[in-house]
């Protein structure tokens, strides 16, 4: 949907890697991108590099114009920012954001917004790496990522509409779901192996001794790298984010144990057929989420 027939001017607050590549790839979709960040350094970057087309020392400048905010802040400030500037927006606008943890946003701002004539509908893109700032920002970090949608029953369905066209310009594939049911399902296929990746990163390289260590560096190679590189991703984002999803997260480790627990048994039992067996089930189910994902094109 092109700023033609839906948001003419789109406020993205918080520009570091998913703002920015928000902005970035908005570039030539007849759209006015109103950027704000803290760092007026930053800010002044961005416009200079036409990554926004827009910016303001105050951020209710910018919000008081925008058709649709998309807040690219950690969960908390996401709260405290729309807490602080909820009188800035327009009647009729909708805002919205890019947090991982959708429940504690729905249940904090929904109630916040509604009474002054804004549609708060929560929306989180299944995208980034474990890299962060503007500096990292691409264009097609969206591309093909899956974007949640959260209404509730307050939400306008031509809002809903609208933002939902919003990110599928963006060739994303857009899924609405009930806040709750996201926060358990992204526990699970987000979350978890977050912690798994940390876990197995100090099994290999929290050594007793620098000999060990060196060995250890020298031993690992392009399977560790791999299963590893989530690990690099910012502490403080993910302490938080563990935090605000503790109830989901702790459930969705209990099905992670169950299957380390088992191989583990397979293993101690000498059931090195079952242990196969195993191998050739995780390929299939990770081939056929593969060929779903990612299809192969012509």
């Amino acid at each position: 949907m092109s700023g033609e027939d839906g948001f003419k001017n789109v406020a993205i607050i918080g520009l570091g890697l998913l703002g920015a590549s928000l902005a970035m790839s908005l570039k030539n979709k007849k759209i006015r991108r109103l950027g704000w960040t803290r760092r007026a350094e930053v800010r002044q970057k961005l416009l200079t590099d036409g990554v926004i087309d827009e910016t303001a020392d105050d951020p209710e400048t910018l919000l008081s114009k925008a058709e649709l905010t998309v807040i690219c802040l950690p969960v908390q400030e996401i709260i405290r920012f729309c807490s602080e500037h909820v009188h800035a927006w327009k009647k009729g606008a909708v805002v919205s954001d890019v947090g991982s943890v959708k429940g504690i946003i729905d249940s904090a701002l929904t109630g916040l917004f509604a009474p002054r004539g804004v549609d708060f509908i929560g929306a989180h893109p299944m995208a980034g790496t474990e890299k962060s700032g503007p500096e990292a920002a691409f264009p097609e970090l969206y591309e093909n990522a899956p974007v949640f949608i959260c209404p509730d029953k307050s939400s306008s369905p031509d809002n809903l509409l609208k933002l939902r066209r919003f990110w599928e310009q963006l060739n994303t594939v857009v899924m609405e779901l009930p806040a709750s049911d996201h926060d358990m399902l992204v526990a699970r296929t987000s979350h978890v192996p977050h912690v798994v990746s940390l876990a197995l990163t100090l099994s290999v390289l929290d050594c007793p001794t620098e000999e060990e260590t060196n060995r250890r560096y020298y031993g690992c190679a392009g399977g560790f790298r791999d299963t590893s590189r989530i690990t690099s991703s910012s502490p403080q984002m993910w302490r938080q984010i563990i935090e605000q999803n503790k109830g989901a997260v702790l459930e969705a480790l209990k099905s992670f144990q169950h299957y380390l627990d088992r191989t583990k048994n397979m293993i101690e039992n000498d059931e090195y057929d079952k242990i196969e067996n195993e191998f050739a089930t995780g390929r299939r189910e990770r081939d056929l989420w593969l060929a779903k994902r990612y299809p192969k094109k012509g």
